[in-house]
């Protein structure tokens, strides 16, 4: 530490002069009012200085908090700390403090819907691989600190199921002798309605349980003189019932009374209840409409709105019946029309790690594996059990993990109901830890003289995109082998210079910024540069 003490100079100047004593104590007083004593400070602050900063959680909320609370608590505790001047008025030396307090540092929450600027920046018309997905967030976040989260909202091509019929196929459909559809001039499978009904017949019959919706990309022989292959993309749909013949209606708490459902007013359609057959509700439905509807006619359909409970929520779902004269029966002749191609809209959540990733989930095996619940695939209890549970099967997940690897979890925890928690995990080298929300940090602060003053370096690591301005995208990171183009400091505070003016073109003089960066010497690491605005041009600290 650079302590100077004034109390030598005042014994010898005791010991040396002729003046009274009452003159020593003066010129010493006019002496340390303008030369304080100099020190740079280590401290870490404490319960007790939280509460003289009024500070009743015992943290800060925000390192802008910090940054003005601080420097008042250190003229308050350290008055005689400050500066020396040399004899021309200029700053000998200064006091230094570097602070760790504790910082309330939640995970970042965000949303973000793609715009057609940011498709027409990025050369694209959809987002549909990961290499899409961190082009767009290099974009538009290229500073974010790793595990935010960040829901975003999309256009993306839909997911379509290939299939190619078979022998099989063609058999049933009464196509087996040449397994083809024959489609020269004349033929009936000429006509792409006959083939888009004989796809039908064999999809229908390969995939009963297929959900509306679900689209396919079916690959088919054809013969128009020779043999070639073509495709058709269908969707499956549900026929639609006739207006003027359909009644809509949802079931009221006297429905639900009726057919014994009244405690909850509504269907369970959980794994373990009768319920989850759509044929018990049916029936049960049936006995509504029977009643409600005693003069209903044959032919007619019903749209019955209907409340469910599948242990975790409660979805509205919808049933459609026809009415034959005596019963009612679920409508959902399922037909195939021909689907042309359009991008949907797609919400997903994703966490920066190294890179921009949907977060871990669970499955409910894993759930139940991990003491929660399968059947409701949630975690209950203790959240501090629960990180530890899953920190031990992170460990199983990634057993090559290396120091400082970092993953984002994503699980739901019931405590009176139901939430959606994000905790991220960093590896020590031996365990796995969960990232507190309150984490302790430093900064760094100066006397001026006057009071103290927070240090301004800002720290930054590159982006993939910063890497691909000057020319090092492929690799993304800087080549220090020998004879590479940034194997000197100097080269690589060059393209440092070209990304921070790129990044940051309203930098005050005198800016700081600690630059992390990615490098390749052999193998793989990073490194830091200091650097300081001056003039035109960031120069070494």
């Amino acid at each position: 530490m650079k302590k100077i003490f004034y109390l030598l100079a005042i014994t010898a100047f005791v010991f040396t002069s002729c003046n009274p004593l009452e003159d020593v104590i003066s010129e010493v007083d006019a002496l340390t009012e303008n030369d304080k004593l100099v020190d740079d400070l280590v401290l870490t602050l404490t319960d007790e200085d939280y509460e003289t900063l009024d500070l009743s959680f015992g943290n800060f909320s925000s390192n802008e908090d910090a940054r003005n609370l601080i420097p008042g608590f250190l003229s308050d505790t350290y008055p005689q700390l400050g500066v020396t001047y040399l004899p021309n008025g200029e700053i000998n030396q200064s006091s230094s403090a570097l602070v760790t307090y504790k910082l309330f540092s939640p995970i970042k929450f965000d949303s973000y819907t793609v715009t057609d600027a940011d498709y027409t920046a990025l050369d694209l018309t959809s987002l549909n691989n990961s290499s899409d997905f961190n082009a767009l967030f290099d974009l538009k976040f290229p500073s974010e600190e790793q595990g935010t989260v960040i829901d975003l909202t999309y256009k993306t091509e839909p997911t379509i199921l290939e299939y190619t019929l078979n022998d099989e196929d063609y058999d049933l459909v009464g196509n087996g002798r040449f397994d083809n559809f024959d489609i020269r001039a004349g033929r009936a499978e000429e006509d792409l309605e006959v083939r888009r009904t004989k796809i039908q017949t064999i999809l229908l019959n390969n995939f009963p349980d297929a959900e509306f919706g679900t689209k396919y990309r079916v690959t088919y022989e054809a013969f128009d003189g020779s043999t070639v292959d073509l495709e058709l993309l269908v969707q499956l749909e549900e026929n639609p019932t006739d207006p003027a013949l359909t009644t809509t209606y949802t079931l009221q708490d006297e429905d639900y009374e009726l057919i014994g459902n009244g405690q909850y007013d509504n269907f369970d359609i959980r794994d373990s209840s009768p319920e989850a057959d759509v044929e018990v509700r049916r029936e049960k439905i049936e006995t509504i409409l029977l009643n409600n509807y005693p003069d209903a006619v044959a032919g007619e359909f019903y749209v019955i709105t209907y409340d469910t409970f599948d242990g975790v929520n409660r979805p509205i779902l919808t049933m459609i019946l026809q009415f034959d004269g005596t019963n009612y029966n679920i409508f959902d002749v399922k037909v195939y029309a021909i689907y042309t191609f359009a991008l949907v809209e797609n919400t997903m959540r994703f966490t920066l790690t190294d890179e921009w990733n949907a977060p871990i989930t669970f499955t409910p095996e894993e759930y139940e594996l991990l003491g929660g619940s399968s059947r409701f695939r949630n975690f209950s209890g203790d959240v501090a059990e629960t990180e530890r549970k899953i920190a031990i099967y992170l460990k199983q997940l990634y057993p090559f993990a290396g120091a400082e690897d970092f993953v984002a979890v994503q699980y739901d925890f019931f405590s009176g109901s139901v939430s959606t928690r994000n905790t991220n995990f960093v590896y020590d080298g031996t365990v796995w830890n969960p990232i507190p929300t309150v984490i302790n940090t430093s900064l760094k602060f100066g006397h001026n003289g006057t009071t103290w003053v927070p240090d301004n370096t800002i720290k930054y690591t590159l982006t993939n995109a910063d890497y691909a301005l000057v020319g090092n995208g492929r690799f993304n990171n800087f080549d220090l082998r020998e004879g590479r183009d940034e194997d000197t400091v100097e080269k690589r505070l060059a393209k440092i210079n070209t990304i921070l003016k790129n990044n940051f073109p309203n930098s005050e003089q005198g800016q700081k910024y600690a630059v992390t960066y990615a490098f390749f010497d052999g193998s793989r690491g990073e490194l830091t540069l200091n650097v300081i605005l001056e003039g035109s041009d960031y120069v070494l600290q």
